[in-house]
């Protein structure tokens, strides 16, 4: 902030009078201040004061240049892959956009988050573009792709929100099927053949953790067998388990791959298991 023109010339003067060597040519005395040794009119006291208001000048002009590069800087969209994940949770189906004037950039005239159906995100920079995968949510808070009506209008949303130039690439898909194989060994004096709990027959804790792990996984993340087995590993009543086969298939195909790797890309940015309790295998632990 820019001093007044009495503060600049008093820490001048102040430093005018800290000088021995000016004391002694003016033949000041130790205890006397600027302001009883020179009259409001005389030349020094005039010259401080014209260096004071150019200096006040320049120091105002300053300011002002900082608050409007401030100003710029908080209007301006930094469009980094955060930020395309949060535009993308911020659309409310229905509402249509302002122009806002102030900012430059389009906007909601309210706030309603009742609206904002996008539940799920996932954005990754492609080179030249930016790879956009959402999606909604069942009643069970599972994501689910997005109707084509409703992409379109939320493509329309993001044109408006993005900077100019960026190419997007915007998808919306279901969960891809998971089918695992799996052997456990499970602990007779705990669990059933069936793998429920004796205590619990409603409730069966291999399943329960592998469709734990599955929701557990960012959307947009990765599969991972290690996981998958430690989720396993730690349910109840498992003694030990063997991970025989895995493979994986995008909504809306027919074939299953297997997966090679330890690691699986989901193509719709979420898991859900097929078929598991056919899957998994209980074999008594010795």
């Amino acid at each position: 902030m820019a001093r007044s023109i009495a503060e600049i010339k008093k820490s001048m003067t102040d430093m005018f009078m800290s000088d021995a060597t000016l004391r002694d040519i003016y033949g000041l005395g130790d205890t006397q201040d600027f302001d009883s040794a020179f009259s409001r009119v005389s030349l020094e006291s005039i010259f401080f004061y014209i260096v004071a208001s150019a200096i006040y000048v320049l120091e105002t002009m300053f300011d002002r240049f900082t608050e409007e590069v401030e100003s710029k800087i908080s209007t301006a969209v930094l469009a980094t892959i955060p930020w395309y994940h949060q535009v993308c949770l911020e659309y409310q189906h229905g509402d249509s956009m302002v122009f806002d004037e102030q900012t430059q950039q389009f906007r909601y005239s309210v706030d309603d988050a009742s609206k904002r159906i996008i539940k799920f995100a996932a954005c990754r920079d492609i080179g030249g573009g930016v790879y956009v995968l959402v999606a909604g949510s069942d009643d069970d808070g599972s994501p689910i792709a997005l109707s084509n009506d409703v992409l379109s209008a939320f493509e329309a949303y993001l044109r408006n929100r993005k900077p100019a130039g960026v190419l997007l690439e915007v998808h919306s898909y279901n969960p891809d099927d998971m089918k695992l194989e799996m052997k456990v060994q499970y602990d007779p004096m705990i669990l059933s053949s069936d793998g429920s709990l004796i205590s619990d027959p409603s409730s069966r804790p291999i399943e329960d953790a592998v469709n734990g792990y599955l929701s557990s996984i960012v959307y947009g993340g990765v599969f991972n067998k290690t996981r998958l087995v430690d989720a396993v590993q730690s349910a109840t009543g498992v003694k030990d388990v063997v991970l025989t086969g895995a493979s994986a298939r995008p909504s809306g195909t027919v074939l299953f791959t297997d997966i090679t790797g330890n690691n699986y890309q989901s193509f719709g940015g979420a898991f859900k298991a097929y078929e598991l309790t056919k899957g998994i295998s209980y074999v008594l632990a010795l």
